[in-house]
């Protein structure tokens, strides 16, 4: 099988199998977990393998189509203008303005300035939340987890995934009031969704959204 990377590390008990973005399978395995036997995981999850690649090619088509129009910002499609004389690198207004006319960069550029707004956005939604709830957190960092929008450790950090400003400020909301639910439950319970929904009451409809589209928030 091509495109397969395969990581070993002492302290792993057992394989997993992952189809990464761009469709290359990466396995993690213990250190002295024979070769043999990853090429018949392998060649047993074929099918698996397959539908997943499938899915992510489905995906990137998806995305592809969805740039022709232009690029999400906050739940809304702003249409990319290139070579605007302008006096910051990106501008946002009726379209989404970059500063040169190289198209070489431009998912450089915008990943960096969806960053930057990220970061305003959540940080300002966490603290808006967090007054509602009593909740005490210990910092925010932002992330670019591929399999996760949101995570809280023991230690009361809290980490969001930059890509979530493409979505609606609903969907950054849910994920906000999911993430400081944790630090009182540190668990799906009842109890647990209890208080998101005290923090966010429509983070049903948001949560579902999020399951249907989280694929196309890609530069």
């Amino acid at each position: 099988m091509k495109d397969v990377t395969i990581t070993r590390s002492f302290g792993r008990s057992s394989v997993t199998i992952r189809i990464m973005p761009d469709g290359s399978v990466r396995v993690a395995a213990p250190s002295l977990y024979p070769r043999f036997f990853i090429d018949r995981l392998l060649k047993e999850k074929a099918d698996w393998i397959r539908e997943k690649q499938q899915g992510v090619r489905l995906r990137m088509q998806k995305t592809k189509s969805l740039h022709e129009d232009g690029y999400l910002y906050l739940g809304k499609t702003y249409p990319l203008e290139l070579g605007k004389n302008q006096k910051e690198l990106i501008e946002l207004r009726d379209k989404l303005y970059l500063g040169s006319s190289s198209k070489r960069y431009v998912k450089t550029y915008l990943t960096s300035w969806y960053k930057q707004q990220a970061r305003k956005v959540i940080v300002e939604r966490v603290h808006h939340y967090a007054r509602i709830s009593g909740s005490r957190f210990n910092a925010i960092k932002l992330t670019s987890a591929e399999t996760r929008w949101g995570s809280c450790s023991s230690q009361r950090n809290l980490n969001f995934n930059w890509k979530l400003i493409m979505a609606p400020i609903e969907v950054i909301d849910y994920v906000v009031a999911h993430e400081l639910a944790h630090l009182k439950e540190m668990n799906h319970s009842r109890d647990f969704w209890e208080a998101v929904r005290k923090m966010f009451p429509l983070y049903r409809e948001y949560r579902t959204w999020l399951k249907r589209h989280g694929d196309t928030l890609r530069v």
